[in-house]
């Protein structure tokens, strides 16, 4: 194992873990095998430690109460880490002022190297004029002006009276005009402490609306990637004198950051300007932080409540009294998603005797996606009393989804098949599961390959093909959720491994080929985490 350590006041340094070391210690204790000298980090403050199968995972360490490595929070790829979590080829781990870049891979012997010339690599790629001051953390010694703790408590009230983000970032600009008499005030934000700025606003010192300032880029990479707080006395931008930028950190992940500018003709920002952006900016990184999480909150409660609506639906559309033929055997599994729905499945007798089978899975906003799926299931109960073929209902469904306002698309198959003969019709679209399994175990998919998902392309011409089942013979569809699952150790089900359980079915009944197929991928299917819908069918001709 190599570990690159990137330290916010030091030089980039790596430490090369023997692959004889089952236990890797990491702490401010000279001892550890990786060295972390800042009072935030206790003496040992976790474990990155071997499982049997020879991954690696997160260990916390007992850390004594009252020190102040005890609000010490551990990060992994920018995410609050939990104990047991599993550590792959190339995370991140952030602990206070060190992010610690892993390879657990050593055949990959020039990904260190590659990590400290990549780090140094940005970091030219974003200077700074001469003379600018560069901070790495908000608790340096501060200078503040007489009377400010009126200042702060008046500037704290406004802040705690922002309920909501368009609020805070209004009410925040105004003040930082009022305090310091810039040029220009920019400030964006984001719901997590990862990723582009969701939400930005800036203000020009006439009132009017500003845009980008100039080095944006360079201010959001010193100040949102690597927390510093920067201060430039003498900028060298046409029409800038001077520039002030900070990160706004909610806990240890940072929400967003605040710049402001003075033009040419006004007296620079100094140290002692930063010490005071710096501590008014702490109240505002506090109320956003109680914004977003609320925000959060209420996204999480729609969320659900959409989500319990699609459930709600697919229970009802889901088939109470599946049609039965001599011939044919029909295994159905199903399993909700913890994230997310849009799996639909139906099993139809036409009118002329023959069996027609839907399975696939609806994209779209929830509202949209629920909505799609009544179509979806309306249109193949409507095509099946027409004895319509495959493609017939594919561009029927086409001319009803397709909507660019409110876009909504069906992945999946409908098929057709004559339970005597095994002849079958079948149309695909988009990126599904298909596949007839032979009775020596060989596999054959039905899908026709960059064929769009109906409701994608306006007017597409969807085509049916033709086929056969033998005897003997099984038919396997399954939704896209199937190879989203992953194990207790987060690793994702491949659709090599899928297939391979899928082959090793053949010749049995079908629901003992379904029970063997889920009994094999137990890990995934009964112990793991499903994100997304699974629906399984399994067809067989005797």
């Amino acid at each position: 194992m190599h570990i690159v350590i990137h330290d916010d006041t030091r030089n980039v340094r790596t430490a090369d873990i023997d692959d004889a070391v089952e236990v890797v210690s990491i702490g401010s204790d000279p001892d550890c095998h990786v060295y972390l000298p800042d009072i935030r980090v206790a003496e040992e403050h976790f474990r990155l430690c071997r499982r049997e199968d020879h991954s690696w995972c997160v260990a916390f360490c007992p850390v004594p109460e009252g020190s102040s490595a005890s609000f010490t929070r551990i990060y992994l790829n920018a995410l609050e880490a939990a104990e047991g979590a599993a550590i792959a080829h190339n995370d991140e781990i952030q602990l206070a002022r060190f992010r610690l870049r892993v390879f657990t891979d050593d055949a990959d012997a020039n990904a260190p190297r590659s990590a400290i010339l990549e780090d140094a690599a940005r970091i030219r790629a974003h200077p700074l004029p001469p003379g600018s001051v560069i901070r790495p953390h908000a608790d340096n010694d501060v200078t503040l002006p007489a009377g400010f703790p009126q200042t702060a408590t008046a500037f704290a009230f406004s802040m705690h009276e922002c309920i909501d983000l368009a609020g805070l970032m209004a009410a925040t600009i105004t003040a930082l005009f009022k305090h310091f008499k810039p040029h220009q005030v920019w400030m964006g934000a984001r719901r997590h402490g990862y990723g582009r700025m969701e939400f930005a606003e800036s203000r020009l010192a006439d009132g009017r609306a500003g845009g980008d300032p100039p080095r944006l880029n360079t201010y959001l990479f010193r100040c949102c990637e690597r927390g510093q707080f920067v201060c430039c006395p003498d900028d060298d931008q046409p029409g800038i004198g001077s520039v002030m930028a900070i990160p706004l950190r909610g806990g240890k992940a940072i929400l967003g950051m605040l710049y402001m500018d003075r033009s040419a003709n006004d007296a620079p920002f100094g140290e002692e300007h930063l010490d005071l952006f710096t501590v008014l900016g702490f109240a505002v990184a506090r109320q956003l932080e109680l914004v977003v999480r609320e925000q959060l909150k209420l996204q999480e409660a729609i969320v659900a409540g959409e989500l319990s609506f699609m459930r709600e639906l697919q229970s009802v559309m889901d088939p109470t009294d599946v049609p039965q033929w001599d011939a044919l055997q029909l295994a159905i599994y199903c399993k909700p998603g913890l994230d997310s729905a849009g799996d639909i499945y139906d099993v139809m007798r036409m009118p002329n005797g023959l069996a027609a089978f839907l399975c696939g899975h609806v994209s779209g906003s929830p509202t949209t996606a629920a909505l799609a799926m009544a179509e979806v299931r309306s249109a193949f109960r409507f095509a099946g009393l027409h004895a319509d073929p495959p493609h017939v209902l594919h561009r029927a469904l086409n001319w009803l989804l397709f909507d660019p306002k409110h876009p909504a698309t069906l992945r999946g198959i409908g098929l057709v098949m004559n339970p005597n003969t095994g002849a079958m019709q079948f149309a695909s679209a988009g990126k599904f599961g298909a596949l007839a399994v032979g009775q020596r175990g060989q596999l054959r998919s039905l899908v026709t390959a960059g064929t769009p998902e109906v409701g994608a392309v306006k007017d597409h011409v969807y085509e049916s093909a033709a086929g056969r089942l033998n005897e003997g013979d099984s038919l396997v569809l399954y939704s896209p959720g199937c190879l989203t699952v992953s194990d207790a150790s987060g690793k994702t089900l491949d659709e090599e491994q899928f297939t391979e359980a899928l082959a090793d079915g053949y010749g049995q009944s079908a629901s003992t080929a379904l029970a063997d197929l889920l009994s094999d991928l137990r890990g995934f299917f009964k112990d793991g985490r499903q994100p997304d819908d699974i629906t399984i069918m399994v067809l067989r001709r005797e």
